[in-house]
């Protein structure tokens, strides 16, 4: 459980990312809220908090968010609703759901939504911080892997129309065999 007078202050955690992350947090509990933002702040984040599942969707609908933390437990739009879309509107975005009702949710369920972790409440701002710089190496993983992927896919082209041009240079100047006939 998150207390109000723990020491994390000499907590360190990897975060490699140097850009800030744009977080939108959603649960209708106001403390939970303000808690999760003190602490996404304090890391140097971007937040935007909601206690309402619509004015949270229609900030996914109007503005670009790296990572959504949501209840599930949420009146409607439940969480699982929220997630599914925020992810058909921004299908890049990560999830953290933070539950404290575990069961009426199966995790299976949770993770084929798209969620990529769980926090179960009660839960420590150790582990909350933990979760977030988890979620920054995740991010950094993926832009590494994105920037590798389009080099990879420049280098192909150049060789691709380097090899045509080989092929247009050789025409004319390869003699076919003569045929033979039996």
């Amino acid at each position: 459980m998150a207390r109000a007078g723990e020491n994390v202050k000499n907590l360190r955690f990897p975060a490699d990312i140097p850009r800030e992350v744009r977080i939108l947090i959603l649960d209708d509990q106001e403390p939970v809220v303000s808690m999760l933002a003190r602490v996404c702040t304090a890391e140097g984040h971007d937040v935007t908090a909601f206690t309402s599942s619509p004015e949270a969707l229609i900030a996914l609908a109007t503005e670009p968010y790296d990572l959504l933390m949501t209840d599930m437990n949420m009146p409607d739009p439940d969480g699982m609703t929220v997630i599914r879309e925020a992810r058909r509107l921004q299908p890049d975005i990560f999830t953290l759901v933070i539950t404290g009702h575990a069961g009426h949710y199966p995790l299976a369920q949770i993770v084929v939504a798209g969620t990529a972790d769980v926090i179960f409440k009660p839960f420590h701002l150790n582990e909350l911080k933990a979760r977030l710089a988890l979620t920054r190496q995740r991010m950094k993983l993926i832009d590494e892997m994105r920037a590798q992927h389009q080099a990879l896919h420049s280098s192909s082209r150049r060789m691709i129309s380097g090899l045509e041009g080989e092929i247009i240079g050789l025409n004319g100047k390869v003699r076919r065999p003569a045929r033979i006939e039996p």
